[in-house]
């Protein structure tokens, strides 16, 4: 009998990396979830695939506290490539290293991307994926873009789940997928041979606006924290992996999210 493949998953613990271990877990992988308790025993371990789902997802910490969120988004990316051996590196990382995130003529994966024109945050998740491709001999890169699944503690949707005002103009339109998908989407790559030296963004397609999430849910009506705040749109182009695998529709996916919810069937933080 074969042994199982190995796969680590930092950040195994988190809304993202979690997923990422029952889909591993599911398809017969022996998966190893390092956090900061297990990192110092585990380090110098050797896996054939190794998952880093711990970035930092808090892009105002790009402004705010730059050196710290270069260290959570760049530097620790550098250590764990240097602190554990491997067949196959994945990044998780997002679609903000597009200078434009609006316009999916803007923002394919072979989108000459040039630095300065990027979020400090969107620079920070760039830099990563430098160093990934610069020290990792076999590697994949995931931009990813909005998500929904348990455990859900932030963004426009969560807000209006938790009657909290929100941080963006309500007619702001987004792309989510579910955390499960994300995790069948990457395992399915992989399965399929697409370990080596690829980059995927990894959305739902189409898009939606807040003020029609705020429909689904009874007797929601969206306010703000203050006037002004930005009118955002993210809609990244997911030409690639739509011929791949199978890509849910964002709007399918936040109607059974916010149903999930409400029936309690899933839970959020």
């Amino acid at each position: 009998m074969a042994a199982k493949r190995t796969c680590a998953v930092l950040g195994g613990r988190g809304f993202v990396g979690s997923a990422v271990v029952r889909e591993g877990v599911s398809r017969g992988w022996e998966v190893t979830v390092i956090g900061r308790e297990e990192y110092p025993r585990l380090t110098g371990r050797n896996f054939d695939l190794f998952v880093n789902a711990n970035g930092n997802s808090r892009k105002y910490l790009a402004v705010r506290e730059p050196t710290r969120e270069f260290d959570m988004s760049v530097a620790s990316v550098m250590r764990s490539l240097h602190d554990f051996a491997f067949e196959t590196y994945v990044l998780l990382s997002s679609i903000d290293v597009y200078p434009d995130c609006s316009d999916p003529r803007k923002n394919s994966e072979d989108t000459p991307i040039d630095p300065r024109h990027l979020s400090p945050y969107g620079f920070h998740k760039y830099l990563a994926e430098i160093i990934v491709r610069r020290y990792a001999a076999e590697w994949m890169i995931l931009r990813m873009g909005g998500f929904v699944g348990p455990g859900l503690w932030k963004n426009s949707i969560y807000d209006l789940l938790r009657r909290r005002p929100l941080r963006v103009h309500p007619d702001s339109r987004y792309q989510y997928l579910h955390t499960r998908d994300l995790a069948r989407i990457l395992f399915d790559l992989l399965s399929h041979g697409h370990a080596g030296q690829g980059v995927f963004n990894v959305a739902g397609t189409g898009t939606i606006s807040v003020r029609e999430v705020a429909e689904l849910i009874p007797d929601c009506e969206p306010t703000t924290i203050e006037p002004g705040v930005p009118l955002e749109i993210y809609e990244v182009n997911t030409d690639r992996i739509r011929t791949i695998c199978a890509v849910p529709e964002t709007r399918r996916t936040v109607e059974s999210f916010v149903r999930a919810v409400l029936e309690d069937r899933e839970g959020i933080r």
